[in-house]
């Protein structure tokens, strides 16, 4: 009996300590990760090792993200040599390359929509060119899902290199690959289309990621000069197909061939009416990386499972065999039987105990998940606490900055206002001197004429009645000469009066309404009482279609610089949501002391 138990033990015991030994292996929690380390990677031989280009869409916004990880701030950095990060190089790019490209997509924005507005004006499109003018600029490329950006990898089998991390690899191939990619890139994307190449050494094979921005322009009667993002407008972007074969015919002089023709065995085999090739998609390294840890999880349940089903059946087969030995003991001696049931129930306990300890280990791994889960939920749950405290405050921030630039464009407006109105009355001043010198010249001629009729009266009777007729039209003309330089004189002074209102803001210009026109209204500075606006009407009454007419285009500027300044403030909504991405721990620490006191945060 002692033997078979101790057989029996044994067996227990060398499970036990596989399953803890595989436990540690595939559990995410313990020291060594999912996946495969620099140390444990499994090397995959090929004789010609095929260069890798792949391209995919980028947004403007995620430029942040993108540069967050490349700098390895932030990300997943599971399968990165932190140790080795500086030996990471930018092959092209300088050090704010993400803000020049959103600050030329600003530019192109507000370009294009000028030319837009001309263009429509030149066609007396006035509907059409309203209601883009109230849309405002919009963004310069066409709508698409993949973005008007490209992020494109270059790479090749680390075993090209000679090996796996960078302390494998020979330098020589290093500094040929780099050489060869940079004027492979340079060669493909020129005019300034590469605007980004950086060299990651901090991996298990070397990889050179980068961006591209395709600027082209376009000119139409509708639209004017237009530039537009349209990554198509390069070749290789357009057909990915010959993008591979421009690249293996760059890298075949350093021994990298092109990759497998599968579109086009897939093209011959449809032409042939032969079943298709299976195609082949890549799988990004988080997406394997998480399918990993998934695995192991299932992994680490099952062979739990298969431990506690095997102590509980050894513990039980002990169970039979002390029952066993205890009914053959009792045909000898009592004294010996009674002994070895001391002693098989000694052993019988020491099985129930491990494999209690065996339960117990393996609650303690469901606790630990639990606990793991419940921490990631209160995280997910503060985050989410915090989400509208910095709402508050960037709505705070964005509430701040447009009252202070309102009032800063309307100062500037004013001051604009106030000298165009003064260079217009002195344009008018300076027409007051034409007009008198005119009204003096027809002065003269009347003195002349009347000259002249004196001289005829002189002359004979004979001619007394054509003079007095002669007398009388110019004594109207004159009289019209008068009247009208008296009308150009109040014409002038209700031009100046009105000028003096729209700049106080007495009359404003309105809009159509429903139901109503366009029309001068008085406006927030305008007389109370009745009288009084009824005296002001009276004094303008002689320019009041020039008055009106001014009114309106300085509605139109107020109209036109407010569209641009909110849309400045959106870009600027915009640039501090993607700010939230780039927030250190101390960052976020300062945060979260801001949301338990928000008096004692500033913005």
């Amino acid at each position: 009996m002692s033997k078979s138990l101790t057989n029996s033990k044994k067996c227990i015991g060398i499970f036990f300590v596989f399953a803890q030994n595989r436990i540690r292996e595939i559990d995410p929690s313990s020291k060594m990760t999912v996946q495969p380390q620099f140390t444990q990677a499994q090397p995959v031989n090929l004789k010609k090792p095929p260069i890798v280009l792949r391209f995919s869409g980028l947004w403007p916004h995620t430029l942040r993200r993108f540069r967050f990880h490349d700098e390895r701030r932030g990300g997943d950095l599971g399968h990165v040599d932190l140790g080795r990060t500086t030996a990471n190089e930018i092959l092209v790019g300088d050090e704010n390359w993400d803000q020049v490209i959103r600050d030329e997509i600003a530019q192109m924005k507000q370009h294009n929509f000028e030319q837009h507005l001309e263009a429509l004006q030149e066609k007396s499109r006035k509907s059409e060119a309203r209601r883009v003018e109230e849309a405002g600029p919009v963004n310069p490329w066409r709508a698409s899902k993949e973005g008007p950006l490209r992020e494109g990898i270059l790479t090749v089998n680390k075993d090209w290199f000679g090996g796996s991390g960078q302390a494998q690899w020979d330098p020589e191939r290093v500094e040929e690959f780099k050489r060869t990619a940079l004027e492979f890139l340079r060669r493909s994307f020129p005019d300034g289309q590469l605007r980004y190449a950086s060299m990651h050494m901090d991996e298990e094979a070397l990889h050179i990621h980068f961006v591209v921005a395709v600027w082209v322009e376009k000119t139409s009667a509708n639209r004017g000069h237009q530039i537009l993002l349209q990554p198509s407008e390069n070749p290789l972007l357009k057909n990915y197909e010959r993008a591979q074969d421009m690249a293996g015919a760059a890298f075949a002089k350093i021994g990298i061939t092109r990759g497998e023709r599968r579109a086009e065995a897939r093209r011959q085999a449809r032409a042939e009416g032969k079943p298709l090739p299976a195609k082949k998609e890549h799988v990004a390294p988080s997406q394997w990386r998480a399918e990993e840890r998934r695995r192991a999880q299932k992994e680490k349940k099952r062979i739990l499972y298969a431990a506690e089903a095997t102590a509980k059946v050894a513990v039980e087969d002990g169970r039979d065999l002390a029952k066993a030995t205890v009914k053959k003991s009792r045909k000898r001696a009592i004294k010996e039987a009674q002994a070895r049931k001391r002693r098989a129930a000694k052993e019988t306990a020491e099985a129930t105990r491990r494999r209690d300890a065996a339960e117990e280990k393996a609650q303690q791994f469901e606790k630990a998940a639990a606990a793991a889960s419940s921490t990631k939920k209160r995280i997910e749950a503060e985050i989410g606490s915090l989400k509208p405290i910095v709402q508050g405050y960037e709505e705070r921030a964005e509430a701040a900055a447009e009252k202070f630039r309102q009032k800063r464009d309307a100062r500037k407006l004013e001051e604009e206002n106030t000298a165009r109105i003064s260079r217009e009355k002195e344009d008018m001043e300076g027409a007051l001197p034409a007009l008198q010198q005119r009204e003096a010249d027809l002065h003269e001629q009347v003195q002349s004429l009347a000259q002249h009729r004196a001289n005829e009266e002189a002359a004979g009777m004979a001619a007394q009645s054509a003079r007095r007729i002669e007398e009388k039209k110019l004594a109207e003309a004159a009289k019209r000469v008068q009247l009208k330089v008296a009308e150009a004189e109040a014409i002038s002074e209700a031009m100046e009066v009105g000028l003096e209102l729209v700049a106080d803001g007495a009359l404003v210009w309105q809009d159509a309404m429903p139901g109503s026109k366009p029309k001068l209204s008085w406006g927030p500075s305008a007389p109370v009482d009745e009288h009084g606006r009824a005296e002001k009407l009276k004094e303008i009454r002689p320019a009041r279609r020039l008055v009106a007419r001014i009114a309106r285009l300085v509605a139109q500027t107020v109209k036109r610089v407010l569209a641009k300044e909110r849309q400045k403030l959106q870009d600027d909504a915009e640039y501090v949501r993607g700010l939230r991405e780039q927030w250190e721990p101390e960052a976020q620490a300062r945060l979260a002391q801001i949301s338990r006191d928000p008096d004692g945060g500033r913005l």
